[in-house]
Formats: structure tokens, C-alpha cells, sequence
């Protein structure tokens, strides 16, 4: 009997939808009144790939983009966004080869920071100036790329529990470097034949529990569209093209922590695997004096789904006072 609990338990941490048989579960009025909240739809055209995203909040007010994380999608920010509305026009966007919008035969980190400003354009983040830019994970990866090679274009960038190493003395700060050694081939998605049994697998990269099943359940059910079944009729597969973030380099200049063309905040879980080791305390002494650097208790990695009313708070205060502004 222990050994069944231990198991199922286990596979309640890998699967936290496993036990509901496809069936959604209830969420709280604050949910309810996000996902519920107007917002607009668009797609912009970024080298031959159709980018999708979404935006709140009246035109004219400072822009805020945000960008998920690998295999994700726009709507990961959807619980959120209405939260900073009111005070931004927000916008959440698909990556190239994720969520609704295109995929690329190659992809590069150079074309996702194309896509950063193309869509920031688009959704009307910089008609009151420069934007602000908020990543999670490979997104924060993104945004720090957006930094480096344009950051003069952005009010600030805030990078939520990206995975940053120590650096080499040479390189810099390598993330990933391309594999030229193997041609780009992948599998396809697998068609499932009903909806329910793609959602009872979704699980977090990396694992982790999660407690807010109505979060886990909603972007799991986002991240899926239909498809036609080999044998005929209709099934389910995941959105995200399985090539893309592979086979492309991830390499940030050794002082960009120190020489940041536009001001860097940091958000973290405390209980995330990235939230430890030589290079996280290395990035946490880079930051100290430099950059706000927040640590949120009783969260992993995906820390919005986590402590979801604690995210929008820090969130909040933080654009609240930062960036500084001298002048104005």
C-alpha cells in the first residue's frame, strides 16, 4: 500500500493532472475575472513566420511585453496581464515555432529577438516610448539577448528564473551551443484521439508540483489545437514544433550583467533547481548594487503558477518604483 501511494504520488508530482480525467478544474473569482477580461488579438509577419499575440490596457500607456518559456505559449500570461493593465498596455506573444504561430525550418535567437520588437511595434508598446520586457525561462534568455543586441530600445527587462551559468573567461556566458554534427530532424507530435488524454500527461519542465490545478489545467488546454487522426476523424496534439530551440546558439557577452544597455531586474523561486549553485550566486553578486534581485518563497521554476497572486504583487510594486527614473 505504501509503495501504490509513493507511486501515485510521484506521478501526481510528474503529472498534476493525471488523477482529473480530462476534467477542468474549478478556479477562483480572480481567475475567472482574467481569463474573462477583454483583450485584442493580432499577428505581424517577422521574416516569412506569422507571430501571434494578444494585448490589454489602453494604447497610449508604457508598453510591457511579456515572453514564455520553451514549449509554451502566449496564454501562460493570460491569468496575469489584466493585472498590469491598468497601468501598461500589456501584450503576451507566441514565439516562432510555439503556440499559434508559425514555424521556421531553421530558428535562430537572433530571429526571436526580431520577433521582440516586431510584435512590441505591432501591439502599440512603444508609443509612449520604450517598452519593458518580462521573460521567464528560455523567454528570459530571449529578452537578455533582446538586451544585448538592442537594449538602448528598452525601458528595462526583467528576467524571471532563467537558468544563467557561470561564465567563461573567454566565452562569456554560453547557454547552448548548436549541435552541427546532426541534421535538424524530429519526430512529429503525436495525435492523441481525445482531448482528455494529452491533458492528463502535461506536465512542467523541469518537474515540479503545482497545487493551483485550474493554472496547470488552463495552459495545458491552450497549448493543444486539433488535428486529423491517421485512421480518420479528429484528434489532439500539442501546438510547439519540436525543432525549435534546437541547433541554435545561446551565448550572452561576458559584461552584460555589469554593462547592461537598459536596467535589469531578476526574479527567482526559491525552490527552483536554477535557483542555486556557483552560477546563481555569481549572478546574485553581478546584480547586487546593479539590480533589483528578488527571491519568492514556496516557489520552483514556473513560479506564476506556484504563488500566482504573489507573482502579480511583486510584479506590481516592483514597475511600480523601477526603473529608476531621473528627471521626469
Amino acid at each position: 500500500m505504501a509503495r501504490e501511494l509513493k507511486a501515485e504520488q510521484s506521478n501526481t508530482f510528474i503529472r498534476p493532472l493525471a488523477g482529473l480525467g480530462g476534467v477542468a478544474p474549478l478556479g477562483p473569482d480572480w481567475f475567472k475575472r482574467a481569463i474573462e477580461a477583454p483583450f485584442e488579438d493580432g499577428a505581424v509577419d517577422v521574416k516569412g513566420a506569422r507571430i501571434t499575440y494578444s494585448v490589454w490596457g489602453e494604447a497610449g500607456r508604457p508598453g510591457l511585453l511579456f515572453v514564455h518559456g520553451g514549449r509554451a505559449h502566449r496564454n501562460w500570461w493570460r491569468p496575469f496581464a489584466p493585472f498590469l493593465a491598468t497601468q501598461f498596455r500589456v501584450a503576451a506573444f507566441d514565439l516562432s515555432g510555439m503556440g499559434d504561430s508559425g514555424w521556421r525550418e531553421r530558428y535562430s535567437l537572433d530571429l526571436l529577438v526580431d520577433e521582440v520588437f516586431a510584435v512590441s511595434e505591432a501591439a502599440g508598446l512603444m508609443e509612449h516610448g520604450r517598452p519593458l520586457v518580462v521573460g521567464h525561462s528560455f523567454g528570459g534568455w530571449v529578452t537578455l539577448a533582446a538586451v544585448e543586441r538592442e537594449g538602448a530600445r528598452l525601458a528595462g527587462a526583467v528576467i524571471i528564473d532563467s537558468p544563467i551559468g557561470l561564465p567563461d573567461p573567454d566565452e562569456g556566458y554560453t547557454i547552448s551551443k548548436a549541435n552541427t554534427d546532426k541534421p535538424n530532424a524530429h519526430r512529429a507530435n503525436r495525435v492523441y484521439g481525445s482531448l482528455a488524454e494529452p491533458i492528463s500527461r502535461f506536465r512542467f519542465l523541469p518537474n515540479q508540483p503545482c497545487e493551483h490545478l485550474f493554472l496547470a489545467d488552463f495552459i495545458a488546454r491552450e497549448g493543444l489545437k486539433k488535428a486529423p487522426l491517421e485512421g480518420g476523424g479528429e484528434g489532439w496534439v500539442w501546438k510547439f514544433d519540436p525543432a525549435q530551440g534546437r541547433n541554435f546558439d545561446i551565448q550572452f557577452a561576458r559584461d552584460l550583467f555589469l554593462a547592461a544597455r537598459c536596467p535589469l531586474a531578476f526574479i527567482y523561486g526559491e525552490d527552483s533547481q536554477f535557483a542555486q549553485g556557483d552560477g546563481f550566486s555569481h549572478l546574485k553578486n553581478r546584480a547586487s548594487g546593479r539590480s533589483p534581485f528578488i527571491v519568492v518563497p514556496a516557489a520552483h521554476h514556473h513560479l506564476m503558477m506556484d504563488q500566482p497572486l504573489a507573482f502579480v504583487a511583486v510584479l506590481r510594486t516592483l514597475l511600480s518604483c523601477w526603473p529608476v527614473r531621473v528627471g521626469v
